[in-house]
């Protein structure tokens, strides 16, 4: 995947605002039909809410409780197809819920989720959750916290790389013709006779300023959606009611399983969830006025994160455990006033006067199913019809054979064929799947390449070699905060 801005100059059947998950999903679906598509986000890839969610690929447990039976349906379906599409970079995760005396949701609700969970799961289910008696509570996880606990259940959902996923269906789709490109900017847009014909772009790499022709453009800019509508000149009310979704990091706490718990102060639900060694603790969910370029999280907010924890697991959390916080915009459909959690995960496709699409809402994990009913509709604007292929269709790093054979011998492998550890090679067929072969052939033109960026971390020197040559990444934090994690658990570093 090579950036090249000559290659927008040409005209397209679509052209997609926006380089996260929704806008990914649109340009794979949209290439494997045949169309020209073009993706241009005015950061880097993934740089907005696509990587800094939750890091779950999940069914939403809680969503029931709300009456979204239907997304909880999908979500578990399209939760299999992920697995399967993406098995190197989502990974089935164990899940423990605590029963607490007095408890906002009581243990029968919970039970009766789980069954209803289950029932929505079908074929694509992992496993069939379970109750925990209080006694096998106290003897496998010791870090619960004894007040109040009467047992427990565990069920499972799976975890994910949300930037780098978000990254390889870019990268899959640029394999199959897409052009796609990185911080560059849509400025303007253009039209003839009331409709956009084109979109004035400005590259902020090497400053050149064009026009991309297209037949049709979607607007998936995610919390930007508002601001492009604007831009284009649409003049409907705001579509979007974005909520703050605010997660810390802390070092690894030792947990094999994550966490499904309800906040002390509000009965929210919030996570505790081991992640490429470390917990993550997280999120909030409050409607947010902040601009998407400007988040900021709060003391209120960290102290929030904090009490939930330290309110059922030990030993305490304190803020200077605190390894780093992130926070991002969901953006959510701006519906009826309620509390935030309420607020619908669905999405919608808006069409205006002059031609331009926008996609507003939806959730990481139901991106594929999203993207297929985006690119239909875009496909019946353009007068063509051909089916969507992404169903069970592979992602760039995925093996063609079976993963687990491929996880467990390919490592052993590259670390005899390129003299590094084995840990090594495992962290890198983990990361980039079948992509771990080219990532470990720069090691013949320099050895020195597999030393560690950071002592006592697993990203080596050679990634950062095969990320600008291959997954366009042109700045410190395109490495540090999404190609790898590096800035996330070590923000002090420089590169």
């Amino acid at each position: 995947m090579k950036r090249s801005v000559e290659a927008f100059r040409d005209e397209f059947d679509l052209l997609i605002l926006g380089g996260g998950i929704s806008g990914a999903g649109v340009a794979l679906d949209a290439a494997l039909r045949g169309l020209q598509v073009a993706l241009i986000d005015k950061g880097d890839f993934a740089s907005g809410t696509s990587s800094v969610s939750s890091k779950l690929v999940h069914g939403g447990l809680r969503y029931l409780e709300h009456g979204g039976f239907h997304l909880v349906y999908e979500a578990l379906h399209e939760r299999r197809r992920l697995l399967h599409n993406a098995p190197h970079l989502v990974h089935p995760l164990p899940f423990l819920i605590p029963f607490h005396r007095g408890a906002r949701v009581p243990p029968w609700k919970w039970r009766a989720g789980l069954a209803l969970y289950d029932l929505l799961a079908g074929r694509s289910n992992l496993h069939r959750s379970c109750p925990v008696r209080l006694e096998t509570l106290r003897q496998e996880f010791p870090s619960l916290l004894p007040q109040e606990l009467l047992g427990g259940a565990r069920y499972f959902d799976a975890q994910m790389d949300d930037a780098r996923l978000c990254l390889e269906v870019v990268k899959t789709a640029a394999r199959q013709g897409a052009r796609v490109a990185n911080y560059l900017e849509a400025v303007a847009f253009e039209k003839r006779e009331g409709e956009i014909r084109s979109v004035r772009a400005v590259d902020r790499v090497g400053g050149a300023d064009f026009s991309i022709r297209a037949r049709q453009i979607l607007n998936a800019t995610g919390p930007w959606v508002d601001a492009v509508s604007s831009l284009a000149g649409d003049a409907t009310a705001a579509r979007l009611r974005p909520t703050k979704g605010v997660h810390l990091v802390a070092p690894d706490r030792g947990l094999k399983t994550a966490f499904l718990l309800l906040h002390p102060a509000d009965g929210r639900v919030f996570f505790v969830i081991p992640w490429m060694g470390r917990t993550l603790v997280g999120t909030t969910d409050t409607i947010s006025d902040e601009t998407p370029d400007r988040l900021a999280v709060t003391p209120e907010e960290l102290d929030y994160l904090l009490a939930g924890h330290n309110r059922y697991l030990s030993p305490p959390l304190e803020k200077q455990d605190v390894l780093n916080t992130f926070a991002g915009l969901r953006p959510l459909i701006r519906s009826r006033p309620g509390s935030p959690s309420t607020l619908s995960r669905e999405f919608q496709v808006y069409a205006s006067a002059s031609g331009l699409l926008s996609v507003a809402g939806g959730k990481f994990t139901t991106y594929r199913r999203m993207a297929e009913v985006i690119t239909d509709r875009i496909m019946r604007r353009l007068r063509m019809w051909r089916p969507s292929r992404t169903q069970d269709y592979l992602l760039d790093g995925a093996p063609d054979g079976s993963w687990p054979e491929f996880e467990s011998t390919t490592p052993r492998e590259l670390a005899q064929h390129h003299s590094i550890s084995e840990d090594a090679a495992t962290h890198l067929v983990r990361r980039y799947g079948k992509h771990a072969v080219d990532v470990a052939s720069y090691l013949q033109q320099n050895i020195h390449l597999a030393e560690p960026v950071v002592a006592g971390e697993p990203d080596l020197r050679v990634e950062w070699v095969y990320q600008r040559e291959h997954e366009m990444a042109l700045f410190p934090e395109d490495h540090l905060l999404r190609r790898t994690r590096l800035g996330l658990f070590r923000p002090g570093i420089s590169l």
